[in-house]
């Protein structure tokens, strides 16, 4: 079954029932399939230009939340280790919740790179940690780390061997 709902932009057509699942498709790939073909074909003979999306089973909802949490999630490792996370290649609904999310929070800032299938979000620190001198490893102060042990052995003197008359 299905149900049409008007909105500020445009319609959504949501589909339920028990087999609906399959028309959503890998990551929502066939139901964001279905919803352009629809909109081309209601678009086909006005000159408005209404959006008109598909949602089957709620997914949409249901990954708009899931990738809130991820961004959310990122963004935290980011701010915290000061590093660029860069996700998977997503269409322009997802990426704008990423977007989105990452805008609301404070250390962090997103941007999109790639083309066509192949675009997706990066999150960058705005206040990148600084790196501490010690590029060797170990701990901050330059002792006790992997690297010192083997420099240890390395420095030890050869044992003096004596030799005798005989």
């Amino acid at each position: 079954s299905f149900k049409i709902f008007k909105t500020q932009t445009g319609f959504i057509i949501k589909i339920l029932g028990e087999d609906a699942g399959c028309l959503i498709g890998r990551k929502g790939e066939t139901m964001e399939a279905l919803s352009y073909l629809t909109s081309l074909a209601a678009n086909r003979f006005e000159d408005s230009d209404e959006k008109i999306s598909v949602d089957v089973a709620d997914y949409r909802q249901k990954r708009e939340k899931d990738l809130q949490q991820l961004a959310k999630k990122m963004a935290a490792k980011v701010a915290k280790s000061g590093r660029s996370y860069s996700f998977e290649p997503m269409n322009p609904y997802e990426r704008r919740i990423i977007h989105a999310t990452v805008s609301e929070m404070e250390g962090v800032k997103s941007e999109s790179k790639g083309e066509g299938s192949q675009r997706r979000v990066v999150i960058y620190s705005t206040t990148p940690k600084k790196q501490s001198g010690n590029r060797k490893g170990g701990k901050p102060n330059g002792k006790g780390g992997r690297n010192d042990r083997r420099r240890d052995r390395k420095e030890k003197p050869a044992p003096q061997v004596q030799k005798t008359r005989e």
